[in-house]
């Protein structure tokens, strides 16, 4: 099996509910307009990878409950190959997307990656889960990622090196809660001061990168209006390994990524999120503007 990219880090189970009016309080029920039922977290990211021409894997325990063989059968369906030992229990995350940003209520099993496994497969990058876990192949390019319960591990590992990182992506209430900063950028300097590149997503603000020596790049969201902004993140970072692997600036990558999950989350989708390379092409065809010449991908 050629891979490009394997995506270290369990598969969930979503369930996000579209066109909340507002959020439940203690009690109280309220109508969304519809439900989705998609694979989410490491699967949103393989799935807009292979969308994007990468050969892209999920490797992480497969459960064998009935959410575990549900999600197999989603993922299946999506395209996206998962790799990994059985495992009893399944995470599951219920997303409630409201006014741009979101919320979810997660169940999430402690999982056991087999990194033999992932060594096996020879790929150019991995998309992987802080804390790095143990037995990480030497080679490919590694790009971190997190979630809030990741973060409280972290928090925990403040002066770990993150050098062997090629970049470390969050979002902003990320970075502050990792560092305890009120400010992302300020965040995100004090993490890139542990050795790597620090991608800081800012939802319609765009993006900022922080590199370890200081220097600070930005990019601005393409204008878009988001049925639901699950998955941001994901698509954010599926782009940006893509333009990094195809040895893109630093620049070229963060703007090819903020233009990627701009126009993905535009595009009404009944499933999973992420536009393919061709329809993102045309879509980076008709912008305007002076960054436009950043927004192209080659292979």
């Amino acid at each position: 099996m050629r891979v490009d990219v394997v995506c270290v880090g369990t598969p969930f189970l979503d369930v996000i509910f579209r066109g909340l009016p507002i959020m439940p309080s203690a009690g109280e029920e309220v109508l969304a307009a519809g439900v989705v039922i998609v694979p989410g977290a490491m699967a949103n990211v393989a799935f807009a990878m292979r969308q994007l021409g990468l050969e892209a894997v999920v490797c992480a325990p497969v459960g064998t409950d009935a959410a575990g063989r549900f999600l197999q059968q989603l993922m299946a369906e999506a395209g996206v190959p998962w790799i990994g030992d059985p495992a009893e229990a399944t995470p599951v995350s219920v997303g409630l997307p409201l006014d741009g940003d979101r919320a979810f209520v997660t169940v999430m099993p402690q999982a056991v990656v087999d990194m033999r496994a992932v060594a096996a497969l020879a790929p150019r990058a991995i998309v992987v889960n802080l804390p790095l876990p143990d037995g990480m192949p030497v080679g490919p390019r590694i790009f971190g990622v997190l979630g809030d319960p990741q973060v409280d591990q972290m928090r925990d590992r403040a002066q770990e090196p993150l050098s062997s990182l090629r970049a470390l992506i969050v979002n902003e209430r990320e970075a502050r809660n990792l560092t305890g900063q009120t400010d992302g950028l300020e965040a995100g300097r004090q993490i890139a001061a542990r050795g790597c590149p620090v991608i800081v997503t800012r939802g319609e603000h765009g993006a900022v990168a922080v590199e370890p020596d200081g220097h600070v790049v930005e990019a601005a969201a393409a204008p878009a209006t988001a049925t639901d902004t699950v998955g941001a993140g994901d698509l954010f970072t599926a782009a940006f390994v893509l333009a990094d692997l195809c040895d893109r600036s630093l620049e070229e990558c963060l703007a090819t990524a903020t233009a990627y999950a701009s126009h993905s989350l535009a595009r009404p989708a009944t499933r999973q999120k992420g536009i393919t390379r061709a329809a993102f092409s045309d879509a980076i065809a008709s912008t305007t503007g002076p960054e436009a010449w950043m927004l192209e991908v080659r292979g």
